[in-house]
């Protein structure tokens, strides 16, 4: 499945996920009778969109490759939260509910506050390393960027830009890399070294030149 239709099945997933969760605190304060209603006519739709928000999250993950930090975190939260909120609409404990809701909460900010934050970088070797731009290049693109690019520059995850078809120069994909794209790129200019940034740069351009000589 394309990866950016994935996105978008698992985005919607997690709002009605959280939104059912909402509903069921705000009638656990409320009315008990209700929520126990509620509960008994949405049993299935729950089951069926907890199922969608666990396993489009994992295949995202999955095809991915990669994580951050603040995934790490979010993935604690929503482990943490799901056997809470069970405890606690089988008891009525509004206080574990009031904690899952939270947790929930908590897991989707971080999700969102994670677009802009840099993976953690994939452990890379590369033979005859001799220090050279280009394979100072190839390493560093390999360990931060083929997450979303792919080691060839095509795998374009959730619209990432097909590198191979790129027509910034290195000087712009420099900028890309220090800077990032809100919302789609994280910035990395924390996380390399001004030189690692050069050959980036230079390393996407052969990637564009390599396609080119297929053709």
């Amino acid at each position: 499945m394309d990866s950016t239709l994935l996105a978008k099945i698992h985005m919607v997933s997690v709002m009605i996920f959280l939104l059912i969760y909402v509903v069921k605190t705000v009638l656990l304060f409320t009315s008990r009778a209700k929520l126990d209603s509620f509960t008994k006519v949405f049993k299935v739709p729950e089951m069926i969109v907890s199922f969608l928000f666990l396993v489009t999250g994992s295949w995202l993950f999955a095809l991915l490759g990669g994580i951050k930090v603040f995934h790490l975190i979010k993935l604690a939260f929503v482990v943490l939260s799901i056997p809470l909120a069970i405890i606690a609409f089988k008891k009525y404990n509004k206080g574990l509910a009031l904690v899952s809701l939270l947790l929930i909460i908590g897991a989707y900010g971080l999700g969102e506050m994670s677009k802009n934050k840099a993976f953690i970088p994939a452990k890379v070797v590369v033979a005859n390393d001799d220090g050279s731009q280009l394979v100072t290049g190839t390493r560093t693109f390999a360990a931060n960027c083929a997450f979303c690019h792919g080691t060839d520059g095509k795998k374009a995850y959730r619209a990432a830009t097909d590198l191979t078809k790129s027509t910034l120069d290195a000087g712009l994909v420099q900028q890309m890399v220090r800077e990032g794209s809100k919302g789609k790129m994280p910035s990395y200019a924390s996380v390399l070294s001004p030189d690692e940034i050069v050959a980036v740069g230079a390393y996407v351009q052969t990637l564009r030149s390599a396609q080119q000589l297929s053709q």
